[in-house]
């Protein structure tokens, strides 16, 4: 099976699930929701980088161009020179294997970072990224998730990028995870991934 389709699938059942992670800095704790949508996964496979070859590229419709009318495929993208040529961000092919996993990377129980970068200090890249969350199922591999806040008020955010960590190490200021929790939107169940001893709701 492709590499993009088995992403795409993955990425389509992860949208049952909301996120909602619970942040600490210099004592102060806040909110944020992570949800997914169609629009976001043409970035996060890093298509946009694919300049030489023709893609549909109505990114509301690129999950039904991979899983139904299979105008997106591996055969597709892996005749453009980019596809497997590293950028800074890794290659095309190294971030479409690693986003199948992207659900494990967000659950993993490993002792996973992430940063605040609004200020943009940090961060040598041109991602408008709110956080980073950086981690690592396998040895060997780390990747980084890029998340923006589209919703001050809710701190609902959304994924806008994703890849294997290369020669380029990302950060900015340093949270500390209070609470991370898994919400079914359809079955309305809650699965508690983290929680610091420390923490209680009530904070």
């Amino acid at each position: 099976m492709d590499l993009i389709y088995q992403a795409a699938a993955k990425y389509v059942a992860l949208q049952q699930y909301e996120y909602e992670f619970v942040l600490s800095h210099r004592r102060k704790t806040r909110k944020i929701k992570l949800s997914f949508s169609d629009k976001e996964f043409f970035h996060l496979a890093g298509l946009q980088h694919l300049t030489d070859i023709q893609l549909p590229r109505n990114k509301n419709k690129t999950l039904d161009y991979i899983l139904f009318s299979r105008a997106i495929t591996d055969e597709t993208i892996g005749k453009s020179k980019f596809f497997r040529e590293k950028i800074p961000e890794g290659n095309i092919k190294s971030r479409i294997e690693e986003l199948r996993f992207l659900e494990e990377y967000l659950d993993t129980d490993n002792i996973i970072k992430i940063f605040s970068i609004k200020n943009q200090r940090y961060l040598s890249s041109l991602i408008d990224a709110d956080y980073i969350i950086e981690s690592q199922i396998s040895a060997g591999i780390t990747v980084y998730i890029f998340l923006k806040c589209i919703n001050d008020v809710t701190g609902e955010c959304r994924l806008i990028s994703f890849f294997k960590k290369e020669n380029i190490a990302y950060g900015g200021d340093i949270l500390y995870w209070m609470m991370k929790t898994k919400h079914n939107i359809f079955t309305d169940k809650n699965i508690i991934l983290y929680k610091h001893p420390n923490y209680s709701k009530e904070e």
